[in-house]
């Protein structure tokens, strides 16, 4: 009777426990997040009207509305050249260039394109590639051909070689940057966002996109042999 309540204790403990667990989680790396960026942008609170001051978290109010700004501005034909011309500029400042170069190639990449973006998301093809060993597979992102670049470099190989990136669990931001042989890639079905959500949740979620694939390829009628 004695090891049975227990059991039924520590069944509820744990269920209890596995169910606050993610919520908790959550909450706390928010909040850490949240006192971060309060804390560098708690200087906007003194430029904000006095009225203002006063309302919790204006600072947040104010660096959001300056985002919306900035995105309707791009919006207007007249800035873009502006926009080039400033870019231009900062690449021309030795190590500014390479800080902001660098970044603005990492955002543009991870920026998740919507589905109205279609041209975008079919430029971020997600494949698998072996590694660490011939047998082991990992999600990486074609990048693009290494003909032009690194292909003087590199052995003959009829099939070409390609640039891919494989992201770190559960961390896609880091990873590890590879030339392999064309043919040694496997095309998926993944789509970006999905191979996303599957390395941060460390493999544990199954990309919605694959389920999709494979249903359709189930429901395809097989072909009919020929002569009848």
């Amino acid at each position: 009777m004695v090891v049975a309540i227990f059991q039924k204790l520590k069944s509820l403990f744990f269920h209890g426990l596995f169910t606050i667990f993610p919520i908790a989680a959550t909450i706390v790396v928010v909040h850490f997040c949240y006192n971060i960026v309060a804390r560098w942008i708690a200087p906007l609170r003194q430029i904000a009207p006095p009225y203002l001051r006063h309302i919790p978290g204006v600072e947040f109010v104010m660096v959001l509305s300056a985002i919306i700004l900035v995105g309707a501005l791009l919006r207007i034909f007249i800035f873009g050249p502006v926009i080039h011309r400033f870019e231009k500029l900062i690449k021309k400042i030795p190590l500014i260039r390479i800080i902001y170069s660098s970044s603005k190639i990492l955002v543009d990449f991870f920026n998740v394109p919507t589905a109205g973006n279609k041209e975008k998301a079919s430029e971020k093809k997600v494949v698998l590639i072996e590694f660490p060993r011939k047998g082991c597979y990992n999600i990486a992102f074609l990048l693009d051909s290494a003909e032009h670049s690194f292909g003087p470099l590199l052995p003959p190989n009829e099939n070409g070689f390609v640039k891919v990136f494989m992201p770190n669990s559960p961390n896609p931001t880091s990873g590890f940057f590879f030339i392999v042989p064309r043919n040694e890639i496997i095309d998926t079905p993944i789509n970006f966002e999905d191979a996303i959500k599957t390395i941060v949740s460390c493999g544990i979620h199954t990309p919605e996109s694959l389920h999709e694939a494979i249903k359709e390829q189930k429901e395809r009628p097989p072909l009919e042999k020929e002569g009848h």
